[in-house]
């Protein structure tokens, strides 16, 4: 029997650093990312024809591939695009992530599956877990992050940060919290406990 553990936050708070130390600290940990699960179906010719057909525009770049940043700007003008869009990738997505779960099931040693899931309450993410867990950090910190690491307009930026439910709303609904509003090492010394904290519930 494994745990799986379903971690969200929102965007640019921290979710990948976290995952990435967890992971560190539990190397028997098998992980499941959406983001580059979405990543890896955008680069589809059959998903990419399924999105120019859906939005009734050809959003291909002059290699062929979908135009990302076009595609952003797209759906995060338009609400209902951005809705169509998520109907296509999110069933996707959920399957990818339920075989890559019961993978891990039947793989020696693989006590733990994380899954991050940046829409785990918007999209009402289905795959059962033990555990949900939100990587958060006050908004001011979260839109200097993104703007610092994304070169988006500051209205883009705002849009992509608010199409998504408030981080403190999250912070509610969550069974464990990382507060990552400070230095990587703070991050990296909750990130320890809360590993030693996993490993005693597969003990007990």
């Amino acid at each position: 029997m494994i745990l799986t553990l379903a971690l969200t936050g929102g965007i640019a708070t921290g979710k990948s650093s976290f995952a990435r130390l967890l992971m560190e600290a539990l190397p028997e940990t098998a992980f499941f990312d959406c983001d580059q699960c979405v990543h890896e179906l955008l680069t589809k010719p059959e998903v990419a024809r399924m999105i120019n057909a859906s939005l009734g525009m050809n959003l291909a770049g002059s290699d062929g591939q979908l135009d990302k940043s076009r595609l952003r700007e797209r759906v995060f003008h338009d609400e209902e695009s951005r809705r169509t869009l998520e109907e296509i990738l999110h069933p996707l997505v959920r399957e990818a992530c339920r075989l890559a779960h019961q993978q891990a099931q039947h793989s020696p040693g693989i006590l733990f599956f994380l899954m991050d899931v940046p829409l785990l309450y918007e999209s009402a993410f289905p795959m059962p877990r033990d555990l949900e867990i939100v990587v958060a950090c006050g908004p001011a910190t979260q839109r200097e992050r993104l703007m610092a690491r994304n070169p988006f307009p500051p209205d883009l930026a705002d849009r992509i940060i608010g199409a998504q439910l408030p981080i403190l709303e999250k912070v509610a609904l969550a069974g464990a919290v990382i507060w990552n509003g400070g230095s990587p090492d703070a991050l990296r010394r909750q990130t320890f406990t809360f590993s030693t904290w996993l490993k005693s519930k597969m003990t007990t």
